[in-house]
């Protein structure tokens, strides 16, 4: 039997992304992800709770907010609890990212974040490139920007 889980997905930033950090100084971001759907005529829109573990989170945390755009590669996972208040069972899935393409380029935006201009992480921090664009603290050199691969 062959199992694989995984998960691409573009769209735009539903809030701010918020950086927490576990018991053991371990940080991760929690970011919500909305990504167009056609459906015939009209569009629809779904929503997706994402989560960026350690460095790719911090980087997220540092470099995008609300409405950016943004291509997330990873895995789902199912979680299960109980409610606190009301005792009952409560279940959800969500997307653990393990790569990040910042999308839109240096003229999208107000360039407060950088704008994106191509950077990427992954989690692991091989091949990771600054996402920094027009930041003034980030160096940027000719391999940070690679074309989007769509």
């Amino acid at each position: 039997m062959v199992s694989f889980n995984r998960v691409i997905l573009a769209g735009n930033l539903t809030r701010d992304p918020e950086l927490r950090f576990t018991n053991d100084g371990i940080p991760v971001c929690s970011f919500g992800l909305a990504v167009n759907r056609r459906r015939s005529k009209s569009e629809e829109v779904d929503f997706f709770d994402i989560s960026a573990w350690r460095e790719l989170g911090e980087t997220i945390a540092n470099y995008k907010k609300k409405g950016d755009p943004i291509l997330v590669e990873g895995r789902l996972q199912f979680r299960s609890w109980e409610d606190r208040e009301s005792g009952q069972k409560r279940s959800k899935v969500d997307v653990v990212a393990d790569n990040v393409q910042f999308l839109g380029g240096r003229g999208d935006g107000d360039g407060s974040n950088g704008g994106g201009g191509g950077g990427q992480r992954s989690r692991s921090g091989a091949g990771a490139r600054s996402g920094g664009g027009g930041r003034d603290d980030v160096d940027l050199n000719e391999e940070d920007f690679d074309d989007i691969p769509f």
